[in-house]
């Protein structure tokens, strides 16, 4: 059994709560699909816990940003960019894990496949920033899906919408809320899931959320936190805008 998440955006509330029920679930290994940091408080701590848990680790496109600059970004999410790098990037006289959680930001690779499954943050089509939405299929964007189910091997893990559900060929969006939380895929059928978020859910949930596969199931799992608590913090950095820490409250 292996528990998937993705998203944890610097909320360390939200990474041990799930981190707890992923134990109690017995899984036996964790990966993470990326946007380890970004938004929330405690990118150290964040960065620290994944890099023990997990197995391996994506890149996203907030990861990423951090080391770079922040492109594409809404002022919001600039800001919270800004205020991660001033927090992790070392200086010539830093050492030990402030360098080491850099080098660990800088080594994530962009996309994984084993088998016949593909991990990837955005889209294979945009490894770190392209969105795969139900929107695409409310305004009839096949030939976008059509052309990322083109490059799936047969399931494609991602996150980065911060929204959780699978798209299936006929170009259906089934949420987890609509079948008990557990999807068992045919063995012979492509299918694209998202996983949602553990620290910035916006589907109106604002319960973490994740994703166990046991075989062809798919089961999410939603997880209440202390979110106050990170709200509480988020509220105490200046650089953080009240919009991201409220968000936290609504699931929005």
């Amino acid at each position: 059994m292996r528990a998937i998440i993705s998203d944890v955006h610097s909320n360390i509330e939200a990474l041990q709560a799930v981190l707890a029920d992923i134990a109690q679930q017995r899984a036996d290994e964790i990966l993470c699909l990326g946007d380890i940091v970004g938004y929330g408080p405690n990118p150290e701590e964040c960065i620290d816990l994944i890099e023990r848990a997990c197995r391996f680790s994506l890149s996203g496109n907030h990861d990423y940003a951090v080391l770079t600059r922040a492109e594409r970004f809404n002022p919001l999410a600039e800001e919270a960019v800004d205020y991660t790098r001033s927090v992790l990037k070392p200086t010539a006289l830093s050492v030990g894990r402030k360098k080491a959680r850099w080098r660990f930001l800088e080594t994530l690779p962009m996309h994984l496949t084993e088998g016949d499954i593909l991990y990837v943050h955005g889209s294979p089509r945009d490894d770190r920033n392209e969105y795969i939405l139900e929107s695409d299929i409310v305004f009839g964007m096949k030939d976008k899906i059509r052309q990322i189910f083109e490059l799936t091997p047969r399931l494609l893990f991602v996150g980065h919408t911060h929204y959780p559900g699978i798209i299936d060929p006929a170009f259906a969006f089934q949420h987890p809320a609509d079948s008990g939380a557990a999807f068992d895929l045919p063995p012979d059928q492509k299918a694209i899931i998202n996983v949602g978020s553990v620290g910035q859910p916006r589907d109106g949930d604002n319960r973490a959320c994740y994703a166990l596969v046991e075989g062809n199931r798919i089961t999410y799992r939603r997880v209440p936190y202390s979110y106050r608590t990170t709200m509480s913090k988020m509220d105490r950095v200046g650089p953080i805008s009240e919009e991201a820490s409220d968000r936290l409250e609504y699931g929005r």
